[in-house]
């Protein structure tokens, strides 16, 4: 990590551009984009997708300061292209959940050591979601992912810590209320710096707090299956947090656009999500 991408990030210019769909919300992410795809070609088709958002010339440094990728993507090259385009990368290192939500487990050393030493400077910071599925899964939750994100830490990269409350959650107001404690709690202990993407709170400002934390770099939100209207309102109604959208952020896009439409689509979607997050 260099100096100029820390400033950068933490910065808080522009918001951070989700593209890590993986194996599990791929199907769903190519049926909305309206392309038929087959189990062998899937991949292509997503990296296609992918590309084809990143080469519009509305997805540049001046909205986007950071973008998250699969692996996939950055073995295929994608880091440099935003490198170009002077936006950092995060990778995507967590492998999906487990029924309980905690992550599965993945080669953490292995990992670490390939986006360090075979990317280089080029990567900013690493990934890793969680699902929160009640107020008792909290803290289990909370401690895989501070666990991790030391180890991480050490490798020189920034972890955004993504502990997601499913936005139909029954209780999800009172799931949020017990997130906050407890995440203040491993901030107080943890040593490094990190990034904090986060549901949409019941309450706005709810997680105000952790905004000023001394190794918070940014409090971001997702999009978590809000229409790009729903969650550029939700995060407008809190202050000093941006946007990690990946949904809202590809509202509308569709296989057969013209790259006229594509591109005014895409632009129409990062003008709206860029405006939310000041």
């Amino acid at each position: 990590m260099n100096q100029q991408m820390f400033e950068q990030v933490k910065a808080g210019k522009g918001f951070i551009a989700a593209l890590d769909q993986s194996g599990g919300s791929t199907p769903s992410t190519l049926e909305r984009y309206g392309v038929q795809y087959t189990e062998d070609n899937m991949m292509d088709k997503i990296h296609d997708m992918r590309l084809r958002i990143v080469n519009s010339p509305a997805f540049d440094d001046s909205n986007i300061s950071a973008a998250i990728l699969f692996k996939d993507s950055v073995t295929r090259g994608m880091v440099n292209i935003l490198d170009e385009k002077g936006i950092d990368t995060f990778l995507k290192v967590d492998l999906g959940c487990e029924e309980d939500g905690t992550m599965k487990p993945f080669p953490v050393k292995e990992t670490l050591d390939w986006a360090t030493n075979g990317i280089g400077p080029k990567i900013y910071g690493t990934k890793m979601r969680s699902i929160v599925h009640g107020v008792g899964m909290v803290h289990p939750v909370l401690k895989q992912q501070f666990t991790l994100a030391r180890t991480i830490y050490e490798y020189g990269l920034v972890p955004i810590i993504e502990p997601e409350v499913p936005i139909d959650h029954p209780i999800k107001g009172e799931v949020e209320d017990a997130l906050m404690y407890h995440l203040q709690e491993f901030l107080d202990e943890f040593p490094g710096k990190c990034i904090l993407k986060l549901t949409p709170p019941e309450v706005p400002n709810l997680y105000h707090n952790l905004t000023v934390f001394p190794n918070v770099e940014r409090v971001v939100f997702l999009s978590g299956g809000y229409s790009t209207n729903e969650a550029c309102n939700r995060l407008g109604l809190n202050d000093d947090v941006s946007a990690s959208f990946s949904r809202a952020l590809s509202e509308g896009l569709r296989y057969d656009l013209t790259d006229e439409e594509f591109n005014a689509t895409i632009s129409s979607n990062i003008k709206q999500i860029t405006e939310a997050s000041k």
